[in-house]
């Protein structure tokens, strides 16, 4: 009986992980849409059944066996993507996440690799019963002849059939072949495009139509924080104290106190922060992130550095790879500090991006062995610490012609202990303020509070403009777009809370 109870476990696992990665057809079961999800899920469990009897002709094989078993383990990776997405972040997975895959690298996998143990023992059982019931296919029940050839096929020859109709008949996705055993398999080919097209603006360099006001601010500074919400900032009245020294600079610095992200995560937020794409645009013309703001401080004679303590990826490191200086340091993020001190002796118009790790999960990593939490969970005192490497560069910009702006490239959403990356208004949310040296003139020199609501993409004319340069009458941030984990823009206003 136990023989016989494995197999129908592991076909429920393998549609309980599809479910978790599209919730919305679990949910649509009680909607008007009852039947489409059902037919879904009645697709999905048939493809597996026939990928089950599948590799249980290929066992029976010690050769083809080798095959059967990379086929389970891509599958059993599949089902861990969809565990992980739940366990960790609550949500399915989508484009957005497939592209944060693909542009990890090894040290922010190890940072994250703790979020990992429940999602990881899931696998290991998943393919234990995996292979367990290939196994008893092929002992008990699959034999070679026409019926259980036909069934081997139908995971096969079914994706096509989709591609078909989405093509020919209803047009949905574009003519994708968007339905697979491998699910998750058309949400990486869709990132891997949107690599490849990221890649273009390398190729690209833009002449910019740009008019000379006056001149500009000595050292233009732009600092991209890392998963900041602002709801945990004391200067934006958090009730505890996580930015004691921004605190006192309030008086010499513009804030903005509604200010929120253009996307939910790095990847996809800093490319628009720094470009004049429009998200309407980002899925389908990638080339025009060539236009970007390191590429027209080059155009304008501003020397250019990207400093950096966040490892590479491939979308942001495309722009930064346009500055006439990059430079990749290892350690806290305090040690971008000296790096800034060497940079601003030179005795020329600069523009700095420093990109570093803020509170990017796990918060926990990114504070160093002296540091004093000072009775401060993790991700509270992971936010006082980048308060403290804000004070040293503004020790170090006192007294110079210098304008720091920062922002967080996204907010997070809390739900209980979980730290989530999701499409929400909560996860928007994000600091964003102007301090100014002793030496900037006057003419830039504006403080107080802005409290309408702007999108950071307005970074890109608020730079033009300390640059001397004549800032565009309308810009992107006025619409307010929004472009969530599935690569489609829309309203903010429509965004859930």
């Amino acid at each position: 009986m136990l023989k016989k109870i494995v197999p129908i476990l592991t076909i429920i696992s393998y549609l309980t992980a599809f479910l978790l990665s599209f919730p919305y057809i679990f949910d649509n079961l009680s909607g008007a849409e009852k039947l489409e999800s059902i037919r879904n899920i009645f697709e999905y469990g048939i493809m597996f059944c026939s990928f089950l009897v599948f590799n249980a002709l290929l066992f029976k094989n010690k050769y083809t066996a080798i095959i059967a078993v990379i086929l389970c383990l891509l599958l059993s990776i599949n089902v861990l993507i969809s565990t992980s997405c739940f366990f960790i972040y609550d949500s399915g997975f989508n484009v957005g996440m497939a592209i944060s895959i693909l542009e990890s690298n090894v040290n922010e996998a190890m940072s994250m690799s703790y979020m990992f143990i429940l999602p990881g023992i899931l696998f290991i059982v998943f393919v234990g019963m995996l292979l367990y019931t290939v196994n008893y296919l092929k002992k008990n029940v699959v034999t070679f002849n026409f019926k259980f050839g036909v069934i081997a096929l139908i995971w096969l020859i079914l994706p096509f059939f989709f591609f078909l109709k989405h093509r020919y008949i209803s047009n949905k996705g574009g003519g994708k072949m968007i339905k697979s055993v491998y699910y998750h398999l058309s949400d990486f080919n869709t990132a891997l495009k949107i690599q490849e097209d990221i890649n273009m603006i390398k190729k690209n360099v833009p002449v910019f139509n740009v008019k000379k006001e006056q001149p500009g601010i000595e050292n233009v500074i732009l600092i991209i924080g890392e998963s900041e919400r602002k709801q945990n900032m004391s200067l934006y009245g958090y009730s505890k104290k996580t930015t004691p020294y921004t605190d006192q600079e309030t008086g010499n610095m513009m804030i903005y106190d509604h200010a929120v992200s253009p996307a939910g995560i790095t990847n996809l937020s800093v490319p628009l922060m720094l470009s004049s794409i429009h998200p309407d645009e980002f899925r389908y013309r990638y080339d025009k992130l060539s236009y970007n703001i390191i590429n027209l401080a080059n155009q304008i004679g501003y020397n250019s550095f990207w400093i950096s303590t966040q490892a590479s990826a491939r979308g942001i490191t495309a722009i930064a790879s346009m500055s006439k200086n990059k430079k990749w340091v290892n350690g806290y993020d305090e040690v971008i500090t000296p790096e800034l001190q060497k940079v601003i002796q030179k005795n020329d118009n600069k523009f700095i991006v420093l990109h570093i790790m803020g509170s990017h999960p796990n918060p926990c990593s990114r504070l160093p062995e002296t540091w004093n939490s000072e009775g401060l969970d993790c991700y509270d005192s992971s936010i006082k610490y980048t308060d403290h490497v804000m004070n040293d560069i503004f020790k170090t910009l006192k007294n110079t012609n210098s304008v720091v702006i920062y922002a967080s490239d996204h907010g997070l959403k809390i739900e209980g202990d979980k730290l989530l990356h999701v499409d929400s208004k909560e996860s928007t949310q994000v600091p964003f303020f102007v301090w100014f040296g002793d030496k900037v003139p006057s003419v830039y020199r504006i403080t107080g509070h802005d409290p309408k609501l702007i999108q950071t993409t307005y970074i890109y004319p608020l730079i033009m403009k300390y640059m001397g340069l004549e800032s565009p009458k309308h810009y992107k941030n006025e619409e307010n777009k929004y472009l969530n984990l599935n690569m489609r823009s829309m309203d903010y206003e429509k965004l859930e809370e």
